[in-house]
């Protein structure tokens, strides 16, 4: 059987389980393929207002031996704009990654004994970066993701892991577009090339 996708989710897919130990290089990582654990598009809801505790989805998370990479992908038909090597994200999604080093740092690693008394003590050190979003209700389905997750990034590490964002850029190496150099936020950006599984706009899968 051979199966064939289109656009970024199928390509981020592609390069993970293709391309992450080229990924793991590109970015300075020594850690085996073999010991990392990776989340495709975990979801903690829509990027919700200021009002809502959702924030969307990361395209990935990498739980590799001593870091957490917290990742973006994007490839040359993605609707943010390319100036001057610098790829623009949007406010929402930069957002996501403030905020989900906070439910790292607070809960994943913090000494609250339960997600009530975590909801009612962080939330002023949240305002305090200047992030207005409520956090997960008790008993939401995001609160549920979000344990899930921020779990297993507890179970992998003994103490708070450097956590780096990184922007996964996907591109066709047949073409003469500029590729990104960077994209604020401090940003470790990653180009693939993924001609070789191409078949016109699509990527063989399998």
């Amino acid at each position: 059987m051979q199966i064939l996708g289109y656009g970024e989710d199928a390509l981020t897919l592609w390069a993970l389980q293709n391309k992450l130990e080229t990924i793991l290089q590109a970015i300075g990582d020594a850690s085996s393929t073999e010991s990392c654990k990776v989340f495709l598009r975990p979801s903690f809801g829509r990027s919700g207002s200021s009002k809502s505790s959702q924030f969307g989805e990361f395209d990935f998370i990498i739980l590799a031996d001593t870091r957490l990479y917290l990742g973006e992908s994007k490839w040359t038909r993605s609707s943010e704009k390319l100036s001057q090597g610098i790829l623009e994200l949007r406010p929402e999604q930069l957002l996501r990654h403030r905020l989900f080093k906070f439910y790292v740092e607070h809960w994943a690693f913090g000494n609250y004994a339960t997600w009530d008394e975590f909801r009612n003590k962080a939330r002023t050190e949240l305002q305090n970066l200047g992030i207005e979003k409520p956090l997960a209700p008790t008993n939401s389905l995001l609160a549920e993701n979000l344990q899930t997750v921020l779990g297993m990034i507890q179970k992998c590490y003994s103490s708070l892991p450097k956590m780096q964002n990184v922007l996964l850029y996907l591109h066709n190496g047949a073409t003469d577009e500029p590729l990104p150099q960077g994209a604020g936020e401090d940003f470790v950006v990653v180009t693939i090339d993924y001609s070789e599984a191409a078949v016109a706009n699509f990527v063989k899968l399998q």
